[in-house]
């Protein structure tokens, strides 16, 4: 095995106590059912923002963090993730983490954990540590979540996107080179940064869902005319073999790969549709109309469906099955992330 370039960054981690409130005293209460929406705002305007709703009643709660602060979560929300009753938020324009705790009554800001310049994308945790995509150091960067500290940042050549834990290895998509050519990489890492496997899909490899043993990955590239291209690649994680299917030109695919009803969806055409075995899309299947996806995502029998025109308000369309429209909700600009927190009510 070859070990991946590591070099310890000393990146000062910062830790901000949040208040719960501060605001103008509106609750953000926690319900059965907790569907957060992450909106990454628009590029320098600091005014990305996190809702939350049940796809069940009518009602909004949100901007939470705003509500709470009485300022702007950050600048560029990239990503969230939910482990157990914490929920964590990745800025990236302002290199930061902001922590909500989920195990009162309401959302609750507890921390900010400044990253410096990092540039974070997404995280994923795996026993007390979080593990931070980040484009400025080239590499994964290996936080301590009891201590708050940065344990270590494993290099990797490039600029790593997606970032996932399946049996005891980390897999990250590195969708750019370190000179910001179009990359095509999806690297196998042990947890402690030791180099396991490199797999070649095709070019510019972003989202990824595991399903069934194997690791699907949605690529999206720009030719030298900027026109957009688009491409699937599904590796079988117990033969490491890699089938990929690149489109080329087209402006019918999302980002954003999800499963639902045990099956893998891309988005597509302004809603989500089924993978072929050869990687096409089943234009039949398509679930969900809007003038464009931006982001996805399904939570038991639900489909979210995220479209923007980049200015709030934003809408977040909530699908069941059928395509039928349950619900809409209007939240900041450009809503991009979704995460769920079931809470156990008495």
């Amino acid at each position: 095995m070859k070990r991946i370039f590591k070099v310890i960054l000393v990146i000062p981690v910062m830790i901000l106590s949040g208040c719960e409130n501060l605001f103008n005293n509106e609750s953000d209460p926690l319900i059965e059912l907790n569907v957060f929406v992450l909106c990454e705002g628009n590029f320098g305007q600091s005014n990305a923002s996190l809702w939350m709703f049940n796809p069940e009643k009518p009602e909004i709660f949100g901007p939470i963090y705003q509500n709470q602060a009485g300022q702007p979560l950050g600048d560029i929300g990239q990503s969230m993730t939910v482990i157990g009753d914490r929920l964590f938020v990745v800025n990236n324009n302002s290199h930061s983490i902001e922590e909500f705790a989920l195990g009162g009554n309401e959302v609750t800001h507890v921390k900010k954990i400044d990253l410096a310049g990092a540039g974070p994308r997404y995280m994923t945790i795996y026993k007390d540590k979080a593990y931070i995509t980040a484009w400025n150091v080239k590499g994964i960067i290996v936080l301590n979540l009891n201590t708050y500290t940065i344990e270590d940042t494993i290099g990797v050549d490039g600029l790593p996107e997606m970032i996932l834990v399946h049996d005891n290895y980390l897999y990250t998509s590195i969708t750019m080179k370190a000179d910001w050519t179009t990359d095509n990489r999806v690297l196998k890492i042990y947890y402690d940064g030791t180099f396991a496997k490199t797999y070649e899909v095709v070019k510019g490899p972003g989202h990824m869902v595991i399903h069934d043993q194997k690791l699907y990955v949605a690529s999206t590239y720009y030719g030298n005319d900027w026109s957009k291209n688009a491409g699937n690649s599904v590796i079988d994680l117990q033969t490491d073999k890699v089938d990929k299917n690149d489109i080329g030109k087209t402006n019918d695919y999302g980002s954003d790969l999800i499963t639902y009803n045990n099956t893998v969806y891309r988005s597509y055409k302004g809603g989500i549709a089924t993978l072929y075995p050869d990687l096409t899309i089943n234009e039949q299947s398509v679930i969900g109309k809007t003038s464009g996806t931006y982001a996805a995502a399904s939570f038991g029998d639900l489909i979210y469906l995220a479209e923007t025109d980049y200015q709030a308000p934003d809408t977040v369309h909530v699908y069941d099955k059928n395509g039928a429209l349950i619900s809409q909700y209007a939240v900041g600009a450009i809503p991009g992330s979704f995460a769920v927190f079931e809470k156990e009510v008495d």
